[in-house]
């Protein structure tokens, strides 16, 4: 299984095929080690988020790419996040947070944010990583996708 240190190697090598290094700006970083409390990773941006177990394995890579609105535009990743896999805990209060009861096994989160000219670059990302790594649950969501009968 894969760590934060292949998502990063990967990123490195899809950053070197596809971003823009003429224009001067820098690649995005993934940010990683959440402690489930205060914002999430690049709360304020669209991106690419990963999922680690206990182990600090990778179990999903997903995409928060929503363009949002009013005064939450671009929050594509806090968005995607709190509504599919984090809650706030409220034994500890308001900044705390826990995972859903689906993703239990979710110990960490990581991202990586884009700014929003280039935002479009994440849905790539997420497919090569998902790719390169096949993480579990992403494997799982392909398998149920499969065996479901699609209607025409």
């Amino acid at each position: 299984m894969a760590n934060i240190q292949d998502l990063i190697r990967l990123s490195a090598e899809f950053f070197q095929r596809h971003w823009d290094h003429a224009s001067g700006q820098s690649e995005p970083e993934w940010k990683h080690g959440w402690s489930w409390k205060g914002s999430l990773p690049h709360y304020e941006k669209g991106g690419v988020y990963a999922l680690f177990d206990t182990g600090g394995e990778v179990v999903y890579i997903g995409l928060g790419a929503s363009k949002g609105g009013g005064r939450y535009i671009d929050r594509g990743i806090s968005r995607r996040l709190i509504n599919h896999v984090v809650m706030r805990d409220p034994s500890k209060g308001k900044d705390h947070y826990m995972p859903k009861p689906n993703w239990l096994e979710v110990n960490s989160i990581g991202a990586i944010g884009f700014p929003r000219e280039s935002a479009y670059l994440a849905l790539a990302l997420e497919a090569f990583l998902i790719g390169e790594l096949n993480p579990p649950r992403n494997r799982q969501k392909r398998i149920a996708a499969v065996s479901q009968p699609v209607s025409l």
